[in-house]
């Protein structure tokens, strides 16, 4: 199982996103131990990928305590 090479430069749709759990689940079911290395390096780097074009398209953070604090002057 893999993921075409070639991916969008716009936001990760839902279908690309749901390929990406699909095929990790495809490797948790083959075992870490059994899976081809080829294929393992394949998906982490898709993931990184995905991950980093989540986050440029998405530079807010997710949580709102997560925003850094302002600094009150009085």
């Amino acid at each position: 199982m893999t993921t075409p090479s070639v991916q969008p430069a716009g936001p990760p749709g839902a279908r690309e996103i749901s390929a990406l759990i699909a095929w990790m689940r495809h490797l948790s079911d083959t075992g870490p131990h059994q899976a081809d290395p080829a294929e393992l390096a394949a998906f982490h780097h898709a993931k990184r990928g995905l991950l980093a074009r989540i986050e440029r398209h998405n530079p807010a953070p997710a949580i709102p305590g997560d925003q850094p604090q302002e600094t009150v002057v009085d």
